[in-house]
């Protein structure tokens, strides 16, 4: 499905959020090496705690500095690592799930294939989050985030690639 969209879509499809069928988003995972926990965000109209992410805007030359935006505009957060492989940014997961109907925006149920990336902070950090789409945020350990469906088989990917010594963290 996503090799089809990705082959068959000009950059405009591939980006456009009106596309009611799919199109690209991002993720940005923070992880706070101290402390061991991430950053959940709770989203308004979702009603459920997320990781920072979202669209890709015409202005982002490529999918890294899209997440990079949405970090900073969600979260306030400019000083953050970036996890590297081999000193190749690519991001660690690839998701495709059904965002369902908005009411406050009118939008219908449809496709999102977020490309996630991992971000390391020292340690955990006051947040200034953007306070029209979300509610609250918490920093939550790694074991209580893989108890919850949503995010148990990326947190279990995201424990192993911090293990591994290929990966270089960058500023």
């Amino acid at each position: 499905m996503l090799n089809n969209f990705l082959k068959n879509s000009s950059k405009k499809e591939l980006i456009d959020w009106n596309n009611i069928n799919r199109h690209l988003t991002v993720g940005a995972f923070v992880y706070s090496q101290k402390e061991d926990k991430f950053l959940v965000l709770y989203h308004k109209d979702l009603q459920m705690y997320l990781y920072p992410g979202g669209h890709i805007e015409k202005e982002d030359k490529t999918l890294l500095d899209s997440a990079l935006r949405e970090l900073k505009e969600e979260t306030g957060l400019e000083k953050v690592k970036l996890l590297k492989i081999n000193n190749i940014t690519l991001p660690f997961d690839i998701d495709i799930h059904l965002i369902p109907f908005n009411a406050r925006v009118g939008m219908t149920a449809h496709y999102h294939f977020d490309f996630r990336y991992l971000f390391l902070v020292d340690s955990i950090t006051e947040i200034i989050f953007d306070k029209e789409e979300f509610k609250d945020y918490k920093w939550i350990s790694k074991n209580n985030l893989k108890k919850d469906k949503n995010y148990e088989k990326v947190i279990a990917k995201i424990e192993k690639l911090l293990l591994c010594p290929r990966f270089e963290l960058m500023d």
